[in-house]
């Protein structure tokens, strides 16, 4: 499809996700998980093919999702925001005036920028890619499966030295969540634990970490979120 669909709108915060699969979803959860922290109006665009709907790459060029599109022009174009760690940091600088998920002042704001951007470059991609060469790579790799798991379990090793500091309940500041949780959570769960061969309890502290924030309604709503191709979630 050549064509913007006529049924996206205009008017609205739009966020871009495909039907889900196991890599699409570890990241499309992370920013509808801070659209309900924010109470933020949106609405959910599933789109049919990234790589093929030629329309989709003038939003994202990487042909990937998830994606959003603000109300927001300049110009006569609509500000696109891609990857899921930029869209973490957009939706927060864009609503969350407080500072509550990306940081109140420069301190805490380094924190978090810290904890995210080893997410990205550590976690994130290890986590992908073994949920892609273990669940959707047609041909499997023992070796390469393996060398991802192991690096999963170098980065849990990170994150529960992290949380047993003291009075450190989360990851980049100790009193509360921040985006930085929200990107690291849909890697560190008891389910993609056991599918690694690991057993999350063998870092306690990151355990009950991620027992807490999965217990978040905001959570629990993303989660539950069931995307259908070719529709519109309102």
């Amino acid at each position: 499809m050549t064509e913007r669909p006529k049924d996206i709108p205009e008017d609205k915060l739009v966020l871009y996700v495909v039907k889900a699969t196991p890599t699409s979803t570890a990241n499309t959860v992370k920013p509808l998980i801070v659209m309900n922290e924010l109470s933020i109006d949106h609405e959910i665009y599933v789109v049919p093919s990234p790589t093929r709907d030629e329309w989709f790459h003038q939003i994202n060029p990487h042909k990937m999702v998830p994606a959003i599109e603000s109300a927001e022009t300049r110009d006569g174009k609509r500000l696109n925001i891609w990857e899921s760690t930029s869209c973490l940091t957009y939706l927060t600088d864009a609503y969350d005036h407080e500072g509550l998920w990306k940081g109140s002042d420069l301190w805490e704001r380094t924190q978090v920028n810290n904890w995210l951007t080893l997410h990205t470059a550590a976690l994130g991609a290890t986590g992908k890619y073994w949920l892609y060469f273990s669940a959707i790579h047609p041909e499997k790799i023992p070796a390469v499966i393996e060398k991802l798991a192991n690096n999963i379990k170098v980065q849990y090793d990170i994150l529960e030295r992290r949380l047993s500091e003291k009075g450190q309940k989360y990851i980049a500041l100790p009193d509360r969540p921040t985006i930085a949780d929200v990107a690291n959570l849909p890697f560190v769960t008891e389910e993609l634990a056991l599918k690694a061969g690991l057993r999350l309890g063998d870092w306690p502290n990151l355990q009950a970490w991620s027992e807490k924030m999965l217990a978040r309604p905001s959570v629990q709503k993303a989660l539950s979120q069931k995307f259908r191709p070719s529709v519109m979630i309102r």
